[in-house]
């Protein structure tokens, strides 16, 4: 027979673990916003106030079905649901962790406020400095407590002492969690947002209504009977957005949004940027981006994580699927880049030219010898000082970055070019013969 040895966690040090989980303040407070939406909430309002110890009491409040008292305890246990088991309708948890680990990533003390139809208001709170203290889960109930936003029904979750001790840049946090909510929630029709009594208007990452962008129809694939469907975005150059659109791109950029994966859970907007060794980080692929929508029933496949705002793809299937999508679609996000790459050539002059490698897709820029300019110089009609100046201003910059990011510049020629004028330059004594040696060993085979 096996013995058994009790050995339960330190309540103390288990707690005080819950703020190196991997929350920040925008992820822990989308995580709350999913509660609000998986009641039914029209209406998600985000409050902060602060207080004179230069901390914030953090409210989110909705307009949902609102809970019973039986219901209140029951989600503010933890690990209150079944992680194995598909939620089914709105409801966007899957843990049953959300509420509580978001909370406690921001503060020690946190607490919840609801009223379900006619039903009493019932007010609980969390505070871990207490549960530490008596070394149990103890749940508070207050008494004869009031809503601060919903007027009939709904749900409050109050966050004590938030960015306690941290000197915060209140505009700059208030703004970027603006864009993550208005992003991660733009799918989800009929619900308001507001910071702070502000409405948040809702924002498209992929720039849909601009006629400059370009996006592939929705592609189903399937997984053993699991659906997921991918759709390819090629967003605007920038000197195609419009004003606003310009300014809704930086604050895009801001929260790290670019060129990757966008990873859509019922209709929730997840995860985002970065490639998973799918595609290749190449600045030529910066407007490109691939959306993926699933349902919970695929969480599986993305390995969701507790915070729910990281995915990680392993099945061998699934990557082959998407690696073949973005492969297919990647020619179409590099014509932008293509054609400003043809045209930085022939801007001004027609002193560069492109040379390719007969032999591979290799290329080289070199000046062109029978250019105007360049016979004009031989005749000396053209000054060398005036005639360098336009080698200077008409260097094809788009051009060289085209080429570079797609790495089909000749190295190999364009070394053996330097050796030449090394030896060159050594035979008009411009350099030494150490100078020349040093050369001949950083370029020679």
């Amino acid at each position: 027979m096996m013995k058994t040895v009790l050995c339960e966690p330190d309540i103390v040090n288990f707690t005080k673990s819950f703020k190196s989980i991997g929350y920040n303040h925008y992820t822990a407070i989308l995580d709350l916003i999913d509660n609000s939406v998986s009641a039914g909430a029209t209406k998600i309002w985000i409050d902060y106030i602060s207080d004179k110890k230069g901390c914030f009491q953090t409210i989110v409040a909705d307009n949902g079905v609102g809970m019973k008292k039986s219901d209140i305890i029951a989600a503010m246990r933890i690990a209150s649901a079944d992680p194995t088991s598909i939620r089914s309708g709105k409801d966007l948890g899957k843990f049953g962790l959300g509420l509580k680990l978001a909370s406690f990533s921001q503060t020690d003390k946190f607490m919840v406020v609801s009223k379900y139809k006619e039903g009493n208001i019932n007010a609980f709170i969390w505070d871990l400095n207490f549960v530490r203290k008596n070394e149990k889960w103890l749940l508070q109930e207050i008494e004869n407590i009031n809503f601060i936003r919903p007027k009939n029904q709904g749900t409050e979750v109050i966050l004590f002492d938030v960015f306690a001790g941290i000197d915060i840049n209140e505009e700059q946090v208030f703004s970027k969690l603006r864009t993550h909510i208005a992003v991660a929630y733009s799918l989800k029709k009929g619900i308001r947002f507001y910071i702070n009594d502000k409405e948040i208007d809702l924002i498209d990452p992929f720039f849909l209504n601009n006629l400059a962008s370009n996006h592939s129809s929705i592609e189903k694939v399937f997984i053993e009977n699991i659906c997921i469907k991918i759709q390819s975005h090629q967003i605007p150059h920038s000197n195609k957005l419009k004003p606003k659109e310009k300014r809704i791109y930086s604050e895009l950029n801001e929260i790290g949004m670019g060129p990757g994966l966008y990873f859509y859970r019922k209709e929730r907007l997840i995860a985002w940027s970065g490639w998973e060794g799918l595609g290749k980080n190449l600045r030529i692929n910066d407007l490109y981006r691939m959306s993926i929508f699933c349902e919970a029933d695929s969480d599986w496949l993305f390995n969701i994580e507790v915070k729910k705002s990281q995915i990680s793809i392993t099945d061998s299937r699934l990557r082959n699927i998407l690696k073949s999508s973005i492969i297919n679609f990647t020619d179409i996000a590099r014509k932008p880049y293509q054609k400003r790459a043809q045209l930085s050539l022939k801007d001004m002059s027609d002193i560069w030219i492109l040379e390719k490698n007969n032999n591979s897709d290799k290329v080289l820029f070199t000046l062109n010898r029978k250019s105007e300019s360049v016979k004009q110089l031989e005749q000396k009609k053209v000054k060398v000082p005036e005639f360098l100046k336009m080698i200077e201003d008409t260097i094809p910059y788009e051009s060289l970055l085209y080429y570079l990011n797609l790495n089909k510049v000749d190295n190999s020629t364009l070394d053996l070019k330097k050796l030449e004028t090394a030896k060159l330059m050594l035979e008009l004594k411009l350099i030494t013969e150490i100078e020349y040696n040093k050369i001949v060993t950083k370029y020679e085979y």
